[in-house]
């Protein structure tokens, strides 16, 4: 029975080591300065990613929505963009989530930030999504 135990135990840290997050933002570009972000809603989103988001945003003080791009307001200073992916072992599990900032008029983002995980343990996404959210505001500083 111990040895089961030191085996599960074992495992777990192997498997721990099966997940990465990173960001990336271009030279010369930041977040310092925004305090309005707005989430652009991705229709194919059935975990409720933009919300998630839009809280993390908002325990950190600052101003946050989400919606359409149609009801991005003026004021907003910057815009987030998600894309997710989930694989399915008798429930589903975040294996993949990228967080882009770009500017309103902007094309192309100018600082993401990444989760990938290679192994199907189930991690909340609200926790996901606030390791992220942390990284690309540190990535500000």
């Amino acid at each position: 029975m111990k040895s089961a135990v030191s085996l599960l135990f074992l495992m777990a840290l192997l498997l721990a080591g099966c997940t990465a997050i990173s960001t990336h933002v271009d030279k010369g570009r930041h977040l310092a300065g925004i305090k309005h972000f707005f989430v652009l809603s991705n229709l194919n989103d059935n975990h409720a990613i933009d919300e998630s988001i839009v809280r993390a945003l908002q325990a950190r003080g600052f101003q946050a929505e989400n919606g359409p791009f149609t009801m991005m307001p003026d004021s907003a200073q910057a815009v987030v963009t998600y894309d997710d992916r989930w694989a399915w072992d008798f429930s589903s599990h975040l294996i993949h989530l990228q967080i882009s900032v770009q500017d309103p008029q902007a094309v192309h983002p100018y600082a993401s930030a990444f989760y990938q995980k290679n192994v199907a343990l189930s991690t909340e996404v609200d926790v996901v999504v606030d390791q992220l959210v942390g990284q690309l505001l540190k990535s500000a500083k």
